[in-house]
């Protein structure tokens, strides 16, 4: 069972995640308050999700967030305000969702979140992309939502990768030619029965009604116009998942 740490100042709060959680039977679960305790419980105990709220009594500015990113932790985090400040205080840092914490049900959020998150750890993505960098950015996003991860850098590797790794359900495709051809590798791809199901992706330049129509005539599901931010992203991965 997944270990999941939550880290919740207020009592009402923490009593409502019990509920939820002892009615769920997802992960096995500990509730504490306080930096202090966090930093006790990660000492002696490995955790695969947390929830934590940005601002508690003794870290009252994220130290939260960095203290489990240091255990290797992309937790999903409370917040009061989601504004410009709020991204460049914690840019670098690894986050896998905000959640406002003046809106209702913000327990129940979290819970439709972590068990999301969980759920992500049976989907395989291929992501094909001759940027080093840039496939090294694809990856770390994918991996802060728990999706497996496998990458190709030219048409020759994802094909080699789509034969090996027939889990596979989603592909994203960069058109960086000369080495990744995404008209290419689609139309190819869709001419074998163990992939008509996989979905495909397409990172495009720009939003160019005639390349994006091709794409989609040969056979992608979607297409994302370069530049987009994590939680666009995210948003066109799930739609085509769901």
């Amino acid at each position: 069972m997944s270990k999941l740490l939550i880290v919740e100042g207020s009592n009402i709060g923490r009593g409502l995640f019990k509920e939820l959680l002892d009615a769920n039977r997802e992960f096995e679960y500990v509730l504490i308050g306080t930096y202090k305790e966090a930093k006790q419980e990660l000492s002696k105990t490995r955790y695969e999700f947390a929830v934590v709220d940005n601002n508690l009594k003794d870290a009252p500015n994220g130290e939260i967030i960095a203290l489990l990113n240091k255990h290797n932790i992309a937790p999903i985090v409370y917040i009061q305000e989601l504004d410009e400040d709020t991204f460049e205080a914690f840019e670098g840092a690894q986050i896998a969702e905000y959640i406002l914490k003046q809106q209702h049900h913000n327990a129940h959020q979290a819970m439709q979140r972590l068990l999301r998150l969980k759920a992500n750890k049976d989907h395989t993505i291929l992501v094909v992309n001759d940027s080093h960098i840039y496939n090294i950015y694809l990856k770390q996003s994918l991996h802060l939502h728990k999706f497996k991860v496998i990458s190709a850098n030219n048409n020759e590797k994802a094909r080699e990768k789509l034969q090996l790794h027939p889990e596979i359900d989603v592909m994203i495709v960069d058109d960086s030619k000369p080495y990744v051809d995404a008209l290419e590798l689609i139309k190819e791809t869709r001419t074998h029965t163990s992939t008509q199901e996989m979905k495909i992706l397409v990172l495009a330049e720009d939003a160019n009604s005639y390349e994006t129509a091709q794409y989609l005539l040969v056979g992608a599901d979607d297409y994302i116009v370069k530049q987009f931010s994590r939680s666009e992203f995210y948003t066109r991965i799930y739609k085509n998942i769901n």
